[in-house]
């Protein structure tokens, strides 16, 4: 039976997706015979001719596919507007891989799954009230994925609960080992919990203090990192988009027009500066997280958004909304480390390892929550 769709989070739907775990699937993550349009008018109709190897592994596992979900135009944006949500009436879904989330909170997928390029799959966890995982960068299962930016992009799955989302996370990736039992050194950062809302950082601050987290200070400043990856990530969609925006521009809508224009502004020289910051910032990250460490931050520096919000006020200063949604999430797809989020006491929280440590800090957030 086809399932019903109230909160818009389907742009196509499996007739009958049979017996099985259901899974949604955001609109950049190829489907067979399911439209994979990346929400943009310009590949409206196109559809694919086989399934993404990570939709591969779910069906091998048993689970059946039930649409393809909506999504920010491109995977650019935060807020999957078109998109309802299921617990909180009013606010937004969260993006770009909203629609895999609303379809999860409201029972209508037990799995989603998304990509990840600044935050898209935590971001909407957060919204939703949802569990997620985004891999180490460079363990992530892309073979027909539609990248927004190949450099950044990662699937990542959402879930109802951690239980839930345990099982399928080794699907993402191309293995999964064994789990070692080194307890972990907690810690969380003090830089990231200064660009955040007092009332997020008031409500963060006991649930640092139940864990017995230390101050970890960030090892960069975040500004000219997170200018650096906005850059190359629109120059990435316009080398991945780069016939239909020459044949069609008027196709693409507002947000994804302006970003692709101004990626055709810049110059080899200046990219090349972005990639050697954002280099930099990977290597620095990376040395600076030990291996027993498990970092803790809000997903979020202000609560959840209004649907149609196009500005927040942060710390007191009007801010874009996707610089908002962004602020805590995107330094881990620049430093390529994984990240699970869950909600703890009210507040989503991200947990982030040092690279590669995915199995251990699944197995790690687990036990610290109880789940």
């Amino acid at each position: 039976m086809t399932p019903k769709d109230p909160f818009n989070a389907f742009v196509d739907l499996v007739p009958e997706p049979g017996p099985g775990p259901r899974l949604a699937v955001k609109d950049m993550i190829a489907v067979e015979g399911l439209l994979q349009t990346a929400g943009l008018p310009v590949r409206a109709g196109r559809r694919a001719s086989r399934d993404a190897r990570v939709v591969t592994r779910f069906r091998e596992a048993g689970y059946a596919v039930v649409g393809s979900t909506a999504t920010d135009e491109a995977g650019f944006g935060t807020m999957t507007a078109a998109v309802a949500n299921p617990r909180h009436p009013g606010r937004a879904v969260g993006g770009s891989s909203g629609g895999s989330a609303a379809a999860v909170a409201a029972g209508l997928a037990d799995i989603g799954l998304g990509t990840d390029t600044g935050g898209s799959v935590r971001i909407p966890a957060a919204y939703c009230d949802l569990t997620s995982y985004k891999p180490t960068n460079e363990r992530a299962e892309m073979d027909g994925v539609l990248p927004l930016s190949p450099a950044f992009d990662v699937v990542g799955v959402m879930a109802r609960t951690l239980g839930d989302l345990a099982p399928v996370a080794p699907f993402l990736v191309d293995r999964w080992d064994g789990v070692d039992a080194a307890p972990p050194r907690l810690t969380f950062a003090v830089d990231e919990l200064g660009a955040a809302d007092v009332f997020v950082a008031e409500t963060f601050a006991p649930i640092a203090r139940a864990f017995g987290a230390a101050p970890f200070a960030s090892p960069l400043p975040y500004e000219p990192v997170a200018i650096a990856h906005s850059d190359l990530v629109c120059a990435d969609a316009l080398a991945v988009h780069r016939e239909d925006w020459g044949r069609a521009p008027y196709l693409f809508p507002p947000l994804s027009a302006s970003g692709l224009a101004y990626a055709a502004t810049l110059s080899a020289s200046h990219l090349a500066e972005a990639r050697r910051i954002c280099e930099r910032a990977r290597a620095v990250w990376r040395a600076a997280m030990a291996p027993d460490q498990v970092l803790i931050l809000p997903t979020l520096p202000m609560a959840p958004a209004a649907r149609q919000a196009e500005t927040v006020v942060l710390r007191g200063e009007v801010v874009p909304i996707t610089n908002a949604n962004i602020r805590l999430t995107e330094m881990f797809n620049i430093a390529g480390l994984p990240v699970v989020v869950a909600p703890v006491d009210g507040l989503s929280v991200q947990f982030v390892a040092a690279a590669g440590r995915d199995e251990w800090l699944l197995a790690t957030v687990r036990r610290l929550l109880g789940a």
